[in-house]
């Protein structure tokens, strides 16, 4: 079930960014790994849960999958595509993988998205995790162009068309 994340749930994302950091060092990929200051992350992810929306993916009361819905990245995107209504997915986590849990709340959110009467649902993520690429691509995603950014290991960026 789709719930909306408050402040109770804010250690939770904490905690969830660790575990997916330990995770991702099992699976072959540099995803959330060397040089990281933690600090940093940390306070990004306050920063998020404090100006945006997080939902969570709920299953016998237990949260088991998150992510933020924040405002499209300039840096990324062109002014046209920032201009056109979306949803914008970031730091988006499952505590439990390969149940489903991460592909229901996407596809609610996506859902929710196309009933908001938005065009696209867009993310960018991690340039050189080509497997969270075949995710993405799964779940209908396009992937337009990878951005190289200077201090940013994000910048393969993705969208799905929903109108």
């Amino acid at each position: 079930m789709l719930i909306t994340l408050d402040e109770s749930h804010r250690q939770l994302v904490h905690q969830v960014r660790d575990e997916a950091g330990e995770w991702l060092a099992t699976k072959g990929t540099d995803q959330y790994r060397g040089g990281l200051d933690m600090a940093k992350v940390h306070a990004n992810i306050d920063h998020d849960f404090d100006k945006f929306p997080f939902v969570g993916w709920e299953v016998d009361g237990r949260v088991v999958a998150m992510m933020a819905l924040i405002d499209p990245e300039p840096d990324f995107w062109t002014p046209e595509e920032l201009a056109e209504p979306q949803t914008y997915i970031s730091r988006f986590f499952v505590v439990e993988h390969g149940k489903g849990y991460g592909s229901a709340l996407l596809e609610e959110v996506i859902d929710q998205a196309r009933k908001e009467g938005k065009r696209w649902v867009r993310l960018n993520c991690w340039s050189s995790n080509t497997k969270l690429h075949d995710y993405y691509r799964a779940h209908g995603f396009q992937h337009m162009r990878t951005c190289e950014i200077p201090g940013r290991m994000s910048g393969a960026l993705f969208q799905r068309s929903i109108s």
